[in-house]
């Protein structure tokens, strides 16, 4: 199957125009900042294959359960995505740990950290990553709303992503350097690791361990 985002890394982003509050004048077309994929292209195209794997098996679970409606209750949506977590689980029981980001493709991926990391806009990229990551940030208790509690994540391939639990920010910044994603996955941190997840299902589906080397985010 072609690849949906090309093997050079590099997409153009849409642009658009916009109206200035206040002014009320339109100014030229603005054009949104270029997604330039910084990363091997050899670990780019590795990635890019069993990301695109993984979404037709996605896609496949998904003809063999029942689907939501606008008109279904909320019960009856998570039942439905209870059925996909474990359809995704079931499927993919014996996964391990870099099958997706395979050797060459995490070490591309520490690589390209590192490297945003070390510029000047390091310090608030890391910001941005500790904001709603579960091994700093809690979420407010039920008995006391000005308590916090941390959700416990396990990082582990085919573990679920407990709903309750925060979920960081990946700074658009960053996103700009990194593989784009289909809708079915998404990135995120848990502590120093980066993990691919299942946007509805909520399955860890594979993580690099130690994604970025800064001692103030927990492992």
């Amino acid at each position: 199957m072609s690849s949906r985002w090309g093997t050079r890394g590099r997409a153009l982003v849409f642009g658009g125009l916009a109206l200035l509050a206040g002014c009320g004048t339109m100014r030229g077309p603005k054009v949104a900042p270029e997604q330039v994929v910084d990363m091997d292209p050899e670990a780019l195209r590795k990635f890019q294959h069993e990301v695109e794997e993984y979404v037709e098996l996605h896609q496949e679970l998904l003809k063999r359960i029942p689907t939501v409606t606008a008109s279904s209750t909320p019960e009856e949506i998570a039942a439905h995505r209870k059925k996909m977590t474990d359809a995704i689980r079931a499927e993919r029981r014996e996964s391990k740990q870099g099958e997706i980001f395979k050797p060459k493709v995490a070490a591309a991926f520490h690589q390209l950290l590192q490297k945003e990391l070390a510029t000047p806009q390091g310090p608030a990229i890391l910001e941005e990553i500790r904001s709603g990551n579960p091994k700093v940030e809690g979420t407010p208790t039920k008995q006391n709303p000005n308590s916090e509690a941390k959700t416990p994540v396990v990082v582990a391939v085919n573990g679920v992503y407990p709903p309750d639990a925060p979920v960081s920010n990946v700074p658009p910044s960053l996103l700009l350097r990194m593989p784009p994603l289909p809708d079915q996955v998404k990135y995120a941190f848990v502590g120093r690791a980066l993990i691919l997840r299942d946007t509805e299902a909520s399955v860890i589906l594979d993580f690099v361990a130690d994604a970025f080397p800064d001692r103030r985010v927990p492992k």
